[in-house]
């Protein structure tokens, strides 16, 4: 009993380096999700239940792989140096592009990549469900607010994402250009319904995160109401 208590003990250190490799693959993982999540802007995943089982999960994934493969290929229990650490590390940064020849080499004795694609469909289909029509209803209401603007306040807030936001680095040099592509596209259309539809279906709607538009809409002077789910 004694010999058990020891041998776990001396595991405990290992197990818990694990952790780190889930950490850094939920961190990844939630940067793509993130983009993914840009046009629904009023998902609050810090307080969606859900959202902490799809955490949970990231985390538990390599976490599991880790623990079976070092239980099974270590014979000797490798030092805790810095170099085993540096590897744990990368082993957590290149999970994903490592996960699917995991599997089809049959490291592990069970799929997780089922449990996995579970849960990423399971928040996509309950965000969907939970946001759509109040998704739906807050840009259809913010193309009318834009439709009902002075022309210089339109030119204002236009100004302000060609020069301050659509630009390197807080976007992609690619995506800048395209995007202030669109907005010379948007300024030069005539139709005032027409230039407000494009502006938000191009340059708003998945483009701009939540934490930003606040700001974006003060910069075109629109009226409180746009504002109230801020």
């Amino acid at each position: 009993m004694q010999d058990n208590s020891n041998h776990l003990s001396t595991l405990i250190p290992y197990i818990i380096l694990g952790i780190f490799p889930g950490i850094i693959n939920a961190y990844n993982a939630w940067q793509k999700f993130k983009k993914k999540s840009r046009l629904y802007i009023f998902f609050q995943p810090l307080r969606t239940f859900l959202f902490w089982v799809w955490l949970f999960i990231h985390i538990l994934v390599p976490a599991l792989i880790y623990w079976w493969l070092f239980i099974t290929t270590c014979v000797e229990k490798p030092n805790i140096d810095l170099n085993f650490f540096f590897k744990v590390l990368i082993y957590g940064i290149c999970f994903s592009s490592l996960f699917t020849n995991i599997e089809k080499m049959a490291l592990i004795p069970v799929n997780l990549s089922i449990l996995v694609d579970w849960i990423n469909n399971l928040l996509e289909d309950n965000l969907r469900s939970k946001q759509r029509v109040k998704t739906a209803n807050f840009w259809s209401g913010l193309q009318q607010e834009l439709e009902k603007l002075k022309p210089r306040n339109l030119s204002k807030g236009l100004d302000y994402l060609e020069n301050y936001y659509f630009v390197p680095p807080l976007y992609e040099k690619e995506e800048c250009t395209k995007l202030q592509n669109r907005l010379s596209e948007i300024r030069q259309e005539r139709d005032r319904k027409s230039k407000c539809k494009r502006l938000v279906n191009q340059c708003f709607k998945g483009i701009i995160p939540r934490q930003d538009l606040p700001e974006i809409l003060k910069e075109f002077k629109l009226s409180p109401e746009e504002n109230k789910y801020f």
